[in-house]
C-alpha cells in the first residue's frame, strides 16, 4: 500500500466548505478510480491546514490516474480550489509479530 499525503493552507472562512466540497468532488471522484483504498481529511484549526491521506493500493495504479481526471476534479472544486501547500508519498510496511 501507499499513501499520498497532501497539506492544504485553507483560510478559516473557507475551512467547513473546502472540507465538503472535497468530500463531495475528490473523494467521490476517486471512489472509482482503480487502486483507490480510501481517503482521510485531517483539520488544524489553528493553523488552518487540512491533510488529507489517500491510500492507494499501488503506486502504479495511483500514477496511473489521468491528468485530465486530475484536472476535470479540480475544476469542479471552483473557487474553494486550493494550491498544494506540500505532499509526500509513504510506502506501508506491516510487520507480523
Amino acid at each position: 500500500m501507499v499513501i499520498e499525503w497532501l497539506k492544504f493552507k485553507v483560510p478559516p472562512e473557507k475551512l467547513e466548505a473546502f472540507i465538503e466540497r472535497d468530500e463531495e468532488v475528490w473523494t467521490a471522484g476517486l471512489r472509482s478510480l482503480p487502486g483507490f483504498l480510501g481517503k482521510e481529511t485531517w483539520v488544524d484549526p489553528v493553523q488552518n491546514e487540512v491533510v488529507i491521506l489517500i491510500r492507494w493500493q499501488t503506486r502504479e495504479l495511483w500514477k496511473s490516474v489521468l491528468q485530465s481526471t486530475i484536472d476535470e476534479l479540480d475544476a469542479q472544486m471552483g473557487e474553494l480550489q486550493m494550491p498544494i501547500a506540500e505532499s509526500r508519498e509513504y510506502q506501508v510496511r506491516k510487520f507480523l509479530h
